[in-house]
């Protein structure tokens, strides 16, 4: 078995995660860019063995997706993303795809996260990409179209048509122009009703991210509950305001980024 040294790290990666309240079994990936240029990655159903995972739960694609070495299952139906951003993204060096719970529930609205921490503002705009992935996977079930699905990967074409067909294109738009940005620091971005993504240098900077990405979403959540439903990006509340907390409301949204949202 090889790369045993990167396996270990990316299991320690996926125990603290777990420890963190941050993975869960409600799905998620990670993975990290070889020396070679292969792609070490978790197998899918990890999530449905509570993240209990050994140094032979990983696979190694090369950068289009077919396998170089397998010791256990193959890469989740999310495999096409993480290949897509290692190709998009020249000094990525690890992904982390996680369905932490604040940062899903601006994700469920199709709501861009805004930094409300010092913490979170390493990140620039964390946008919301959006797929309606129930009706995608209905269609394409009712009316198939050929897909070229890495061979390292579950065989789910249908799940892969949200990825492929709707993701990709955004990807290419909007994180794709961003790349020079990596010299400087990570990038996050969420899916509509799914989870969180980030992408960084190398693996420990991409979980940082990611704990970073929550924080951030929690902060502002715990803010709204503060201020009446207002969330502020940067704002210091003077005395009167905080003594009278329900004008706030009156007050819009703010937000660093907006992406379009799924039609009703």
């Amino acid at each position: 078995m090889k790369h045993e040294t990167e396996r270990m790290h990316l299991l320690a990666a996926l125990k603290d995660l777990k420890a963190w309240e941050v993975l869960n079994p409600a799905g998620g990936a990670v993975s990290v860019r070889l020396p070679d240029g292969n792609i070490l990655m978790s197998c899918t159903r990890l999530a449905f063995d509570r993240w209990d995972a050994s140094i032979r739960d990983f696979i190694v694609l090369d950068p289009d997706g077919r396998i170089v070495e397998q010791t256990g299952g193959l890469g989740a139906s999310g495999t096409p993303m993480h290949l897509d951003l290692y190709r998009m993204l020249p000094r990525a060096g690890a992904i982390v795809h996680t369905h932490a719970p604040y940062a899903l529930a601006f994700a469920s609205l199709g709501l861009p996260i805004p930094s409300v921490t010092n913490r979170a503002d390493a990140f620039g705009e964390i946008p919301c990409l959006q797929a309606d992935d129930s009706a995608v996977k209905a269609d394409f079930l009712a009316d198939p179209v050929p897909l070229d699905l890495p061979q390292g990967m579950v065989q789910r074409p249908d799940v892969a048509a949200v990825t492929l067909l709707h993701y990709r294109p955004q990807l290419e738009e909007i994180i794709a122009p961003r790349a020079e940005e990596m010299q400087r620091h990570g990038l996050a971005f969420t899916l509509y009703r799914h989870g969180a993504f980030t992408v960084g240098r190398q693996l420990e900077e991409t979980t940082d991210l990611m704990l970073r990405l929550e924080e951030s979403a929690r902060t502002a959540v715990l803010q709204a509950a503060l201020t009446g439903g207002v969330i502020f990006p940067n704002r210091l509340y003077r005395e009167a305001e905080r003594l009278s907390l329900t004008d706030a409301t009156t007050v819009p949204p703010v937000s660093s980024y907006r992406t379009r949202r799924v039609p009703a």
